[in-house]
């Protein structure tokens, strides 16, 4: 998964999470931030004097992020009152923690009542491709709020509604290099009503693995 989070993919993986991101963001909180390379982009969804904070349990992988407060500290025990958190991102590293229940409970904790959970995580997946029309597909914007077909991702939302997240919302990329992104994990009839077009549809491919990123919003 590591490898996926790297070039060539840090363009749209910045792209995706702040599609999700609020604005106007007093603080926000990147829980398991390593170095700080992904915490620097919440800047553009932040007050000009809000609070970002970057959360790391090994304090030798903090590097030195201009603008952002880093911390040594564990996911399961967030040094941080209730409710205090506007925006929270954890990337790649819910799996790595100890106790990654606790670590959501802990979150949801510490956020906001009208605050967000943000999640990233990619890997290999069994997927069916469609081919949607080129028509189509050249209109699409680069991020579409849909989630993907046949399921795709069902994993995630369950974990966060167990966690006590309401609405969980999942969006999946195809980490193929072909834009955008998404369209070919998405079913026609959805596309097709979010474009307001035509209905129609799209050959789908036998279930191949590909390597696939998605960002869960709660």
């Amino acid at each position: 998964m590591i490898a996926l989070l790297h070039e060539p993919y840090l363009p749209l993986i910045r792209r995706a999470l702040l599609a999700v991101t609020p604005r106007g963001i007093a603080r926000a909180l990147d829980v398991g931030c390593g170095d700080g390379a992904k915490t620097h982009w919440l800047r553009e969804c932040c007050t000009p004097d809000g609070l970002i904070i970057g959360l790391e349990r090994d304090i030798n992988v903090l590097g030195s992020a201009q603008g952002i407060s880093q911390i040594v500290g564990d996911a399961i025990n967030l040094p941080f009152a209730d409710q205090t958190i506007d925006v929270i991102w954890c990337i790649a590293a819910l799996a790595l923690f100890s106790q990654p229940q606790q670590a959501l409970a802990e979150m949801r904790r510490v956020l906001h009542p009208r605050g967000t959970l943000i999640l990233l995580t990619a890997g290999e997946y069994w997927v069916r491709l469609r081919k949607h029309p080129l028509t189509v597909v050249q209109t699409l914007p680069p991020d579409i709020p849909l989630p993907p077909a046949d399921g795709l991702g069902e994993e995630w939302t369950r974990l966060l509604r167990t966690a006590g997240f309401a609405q969980p919302q999942v969006r999946a990329y195809l980490l193929n290099g072909v834009a955008p992104a998404q369209a070919a994990l998405l079913d026609s009839a959805d596309l097709a009503a979010y474009i307001n077009h035509t209905p129609f549809v799209s050959p789908i491919a036998e279930p191949e693995v590909h390597p696939v990123l998605f960002i869960v919003k709660a």
